[in-house]
């Protein structure tokens, strides 16, 4: 089933670039995977992540809390391991925090934009590459990967050389984006695919994989899931039961999402008329969203504030700390382009602060 496409002509990388290119997904009634509806070929989606790909050092921080909140999910559900594999390990930063937490582990990452080039110190080693030819040494413990398996071309492939890297009883964990309700990683152009835990399912055990652990949706992460998958001595199939109406219920949601987005950009145009000047709190991946799907609002913008200027993506606007600019905002109209889910903190701040901010969260849930 085709998707609404939000902008005709635009579309976002998950570093924030804007391409000229349309959106265009389609969610499969059968087992719920989104997928491009014309495939990219391997070199358009390898050429996303070359050196001017900057997400991994984009906001040093926040990177930093990500880490450590996916190595608090990874050694609550795995035993430490002697040889660790992370592919497109981005910054580092997390495998340097494992490093600390388990002390008699080797640990590896892989990465095609890592910020620093090679390198290595003592149990720890970066390459910088794609992973499907990175000369990666057999039998590793565990291999994982956070937020890379929507932007492969083919799941069955990374699948398949990953099975020929892991050492007998090795394990596969996977954090990638949560499905169901729709949320913002579905308009990310190169998030190739959107997995339900049926279609990841399907695509492991095609190459031997079988789950042991699923969690739909990991609290402490907000909208992403965690899969452990072990590989069995012969390849099984198991039966993934869910429904064609579940499947179907998915793909309207997704349309509903979608849709409004193609309607945020006049609804925020309208939000904003009241003053004869926008500003925007925030310059992260929500900017970057409204960048490129709203430009005509993107356009009225003359300022971008942020608590922390060292996490400000680059964007094409002037950006100041909003301590030292709040008083310069009494008339205009503060557009709060955060994270739906915390909007309305945001927004009851700015309003304390005498501020009349624009929210979107009634809009887009997630």
């Amino acid at each position: 089933m085709h998707l609404p496409i939000p902008l005709v002509g635009r579309a976002v990388v998950s570093d924030g670039r804007v391409l000229e290119a349309s959106l265009e997904k389609a969610s499969c009634l059968s087992c719920g995977l989104v997928s491009h509806v014309n495939q990219l070929c391997t070199d358009t989606v390898q050429n996303v992540y070359r050196e001017d790909y900057v997400l991994a050092s984009a906001s040093p921080s926040s990177d930093q809390c990500r880490a450590q909140n996916y190595a608090d999910v990874l050694t609550q559900f795995i035993a430490p391991a002697k040889r660790v594999l992370e592919i497109g390990c981005g910054s580092g930063a997390l495998l340097r925090e494992l490093e600390t937490r388990w002390p008699e582990a080797s640990l590896f990452g892989t990465d095609p934009a890592l910020p620093d080039g090679p390198a290595q110190n003592g149990r720890l080693r970066f390459e910088r590459g794609f992973f499907e030819t990175y000369a990666a040494d057999k039998g590793i413990d565990l291999i994982f990967s956070v937020n890379v398996l929507e932007h492969v071309s083919c799941p069955t492939t990374f699948f398949t050389r990953v099975a020929g890297l892991l050492s007998s009883g090795g394990q596969l964990a996977i954090i990638c984006p949560a499905s169901n309700p729709p949320n913002l990683e579905l308009v990310i152009y190169d998030h190739l695919h959107t997995f339900t835990s049926r279609a990841l399912a399907m695509a492991a055990q095609s190459t031997g994989f079988t789950v042991t652990t699923q969690i739909d949706r990991v609290e402490r992460l907000g909208d992403f899931q965690f899969i452990i998958f072990r590989r069995t001595s012969v390849e099984t199939m198991e039966d993934c039961p869910r429904s064609r109406e579940e499947a179907v219920s998915l793909a309207a949601s997704r349309t509903a999402y979608l849709k409004a987005w193609c309607n945020l950009e006049a609804t925020l145009l309208s939000r904003a008329a009241f003053a004869s000047r926008t500003a925007l709190f925030g310059a992260g991946q929500m900017a970057a969203l409204l960048r490129a799907y709203a430009p005509r609002i993107w356009d009225q913008v003359d300022l971008l504030v942020v608590d922390n200027i060292s996490d400000a993506w680059r964007f094409d606007k002037p950006v100041s700390a909003y301590s030292d600019s709040k008083r310069s905002l009494e008339s205009a109209a503060v557009l709060v382009a955060t994270s739906p889910s915390t909007q309305a903190h945001l927004a009851n701040r700015l309003a304390s602060d005498g501020l009349r901010a624009v929210r979107f969260d009634d809009i887009i849930f997630c």
